[in-house]
């Protein structure tokens, strides 16, 4: 898409992508032989000092800080990287009109419906018609759109850490190929990918290799730390190891089986909402439920999902294409890795 696509240059070299977190950084670089990939290298680094307060930057110094120690430790000598909107801060969605109307007009007739005139000159929009359609006799077209001074921020803070943008993707789309790289086999039926991130939990419908609807939901991983902190009396850092997995104290990880399960609800509700918004909207079940984020890590999170919502719910592994399990928290930074300058056939 041309804003995301702007700083292309034209090249195969896959640089290190960096997926800047609410509450940590992750890191990953892959290599491309033929038609397969691999993974150079990959990491996470969590601030040391709160950095973000929901999507505002408070702590720029303990950003810039912690993106060049990451670099450091992980032996990164690439300047030019590939970075992300997140999905509270962008917009994307995908339009369904008649074959014969033209993808420019259907656009600005649609945006101009959700935008104040005041604000449109404030927005970037690109979209792309995809190559596929779900409704017959009818064009899918993907729209994404985030606010310029959002993007303009972005940019000069990765400049002040010593780094040069050469991508910007948006997260579902990042989201999105990576679970296509992993299971190409997937095209002909919807799933549901839910990342449940720190902060936030995003939501996405993918059909065909494209993300078809998403949500974003302000509520994520700290919400959880932060109730466990708050039943048990525990200090943030020890509910967090509980979390995690550890005994602390008298305390099991057993022990946050309630709290978890509350927690849960709440993530599954939502989800349950933008698949019945998906099957009103296409006519199309989603049976499949893929979990990502450093929540996904949470004992017992595939029994509950598959309980309370009634389908195949399974922990998403962002690196399993190179051989590596698990690595939940990495699906934002693999689906980016795949973007290379010059890279015009990317999905979305």
């Amino acid at each position: 898409m041309g804003w995301l696509s702007r700083f292309l240059k034209g090249s195969g070299y896959l640089y290190p992508a960096l997926d800047v977190g609410t509450s940590s950084l992750k890191l990953v670089q892959s290599e491309r032989k033929g038609s397969s990939y691999k993974v150079k290298t990959y990491g996470v680094k969590e601030y040391g000092e709160q950095v973000f307060a929901g999507t505002e930057i408070i702590d720029e110094f303990e950003l810039i800080r912690s993106i060049k120690e990451l670099f450091k430790e992980l032996k990164v000598k690439d300047k030019q990287v590939i970075i992300h909107v997140p999905l509270n801060s962008c917009f994307y969605s995908v339009l369904s009109v008649p074959a014969t109307k033209d993808p420019e007009e259907a656009v600005t007739e649609y945006m101009q419906s959700i935008i104040s005139p005041e604000e449109f000159p404030l927005v970037k929009i690109d979209y792309r018609v995809l190559p596929i359609s779900i409704e017959k006799g009818n064009m899918d077209i993907a729209i994404a759109a985030v606010r310029k001074d959002f993007l303009e921020g972005r940019i000069k803070l990765l400049q002040k850490a010593g780094l040069e943008p050469v991508v910007i993707d948006i997260e579902p789309a990042a989201i999105n190929n990576q679970f296509y790289l992993n299971n190409p086999e997937q095209t002909a039926t919807p799933v549901c990918l839910v990342d449940i991130g720190a902060s936030y939990t995003k939501v996405i419908i993918s059909f065909g290799g494209y993300p078809y609807i998403t949500r974003n939901v302000e509520y994520g991983g700290i919400s959880l730390t932060e109730q466990i902190q708050k039943e048990f009396m525990l200090s943030f850092e020890d509910a967090e190891r509980l979390k995690r997995g550890e005994p602390i104290k008298e305390y099991k990880p057993e022990d946050i089986k309630e709290i978890a399960l509350r927690f849960l609800k709440k993530i599954i509700t939502e989800t349950l909402w933008t698949i019945e918004n998906f099957k009103d909207r296409f006519n199309l079940d989603v049976d499949s439920i893929y979990l990502y984020g450093g929540t996904a890590k949470l004992e017992g999170i595939e029994e509950v999902f598959n309980e309370l919502t009634g389908k195949e719910c399974v922990r998403g592994a962002p690196l399993s294409f190179a051989g590596i399990p698990e690595c939940e928290e990495f699906a934002v930074a693999t689906g980016l890795s795949l973007r290379y300058k010059g890279d015009k056939n990317a999905k979305v």
